[in-house]
């Protein structure tokens, strides 16, 4: 932060008039794969909101300076987002009060700056955020800077990491570079439509799912690593498990119609969902071919041993 000194003054601030942007918030407890360390994490995060808070309303004040990045006209709280949080909810309960927080203020700054500088000063103070935390804001300060060209012991220097932690690293790195090839650092363009074209094109490119993602948009480590290296992706969510399994389900039911003919397959599936309460009603083969045209079944009849040997061998797929 000392490149902003000439540009820094410190003034009291109405938290109403400053803006608090979640791609300037580098805590992100959705990344930490341990379901006990993350709920521990949100639950001082918490905490502190409500410590905060009940400062405020006990008649105290907010104590440690904010820290504001002036991006034209707009105020970006760049460090201090639980203090402005705890702030914000004073004057919600108290609307009749005033209240301005102290802030280092810093002018003259682009969004790019605030962005990257908020990455850095989240990550030691305050609510303590977990090394993985840390690691996955470190490497969006890279991409946005468009910084890709690192040896992996020169990532394992910068990230204090494992040698293979910062392999990760790399393989993320580099699977962003060729995304982005058309985006060289020197190229001016927004951080916010970078993201949008970071993501839309790893999304193409590797068919990443939605737990591939931090809060921000941008791909985490490891499991853009693990695509870029062609490793299939484990299913974490529910909704991405249940999409998964209804088109490998419609994708067999596609080939039971193909092998086994229309009249064959309407059948069997009317026998199937018999009792089930399913809601789904199936007239029978011979009712149903007299009003719509029979069906031919001795092509797939003669194809049925092939098919039956076949599944067994590769699938495990029976009729």
């Amino acid at each position: 932060m000392n490149q902003y000194m000439s540009d820094s003054s410190f003034t009291d601030l109405d938290p109403r008039k400053l803006i608090l942007d979640p791609n300037m918030q580098a805590r992100d407890p959705e990344l930490i794969a341990n379901n006990k360390d993350r709920e521990a994490q949100m639950r001082k995060q918490d905490s502190q909101d409500r410590e905060i808070l009940d400062d405020l309303l006990n008649g105290g004040t907010i104590r440690q300076p904010i820290t504001v990045f002036e991006v034209g006209d707009k105020l970006y709280v760049v460090d201090g987002f639980h203090r402005t949080k705890a702030a914000l909810q004073f004057l919600d309960k108290r609307p009749e009060e005033t209240l301005k927080v102290n802030a280092k203020l810093i002018k003259n700054r682009t969004y790019e700056e605030a962005f990257i500088a908020a990455q850095y000063m989240n990550q030691g103070h305050g609510v303590g955020v977990s090394k993985t935390e840390v690691q996955q804001s470190m490497f969006r300060t890279l991409v946005v800077q468009r910084q890709f060209s690192f040896s992996v012991s020169e990532l394992r220097k910068k990230f204090s990491c494992s040698q293979g932690q910062a392999t990760h690293i790399q393989r993320a790195l580099k699977a962003c570079s060729e995304v982005l090839y058309d985006l060289s650092s020197d190229k001016q363009i927004s951080v916010v439509h970078l993201i949008d074209i970071l993501h839309d094109r790893l999304k193409e490119k590797y068919n990443l799912t939605a737990s591939a993602w931090d809060s921000k948009r941008f791909p985490r480590i490891r499991k853009l690593s693990d695509a870029y290296t062609g490793k299939e992706l484990p299913l974490v969510d529910d909704d991405e498990k249940l999409r998964q399994l209804i088109g490998n389900t419609r994708k067999d039911i596609e080939k039971l119609i193909n092998v086994c003919g229309a009249g064959v397959f309407r059948e069997a599936l009317r026998k199937a969902v018999r009792g089930q309460e399913l809601g789904i009603a199936v007239t029978k083969k011979s009712t149903w071919e007299a009003e719509h045209g029979y069906t031919e079944d001795s092509p797939f009849l003669e194809e049925y041993e092939d098919f039956v040997t076949t599944n067994e061998e590769k699938d495990g797929f029976y009729l």
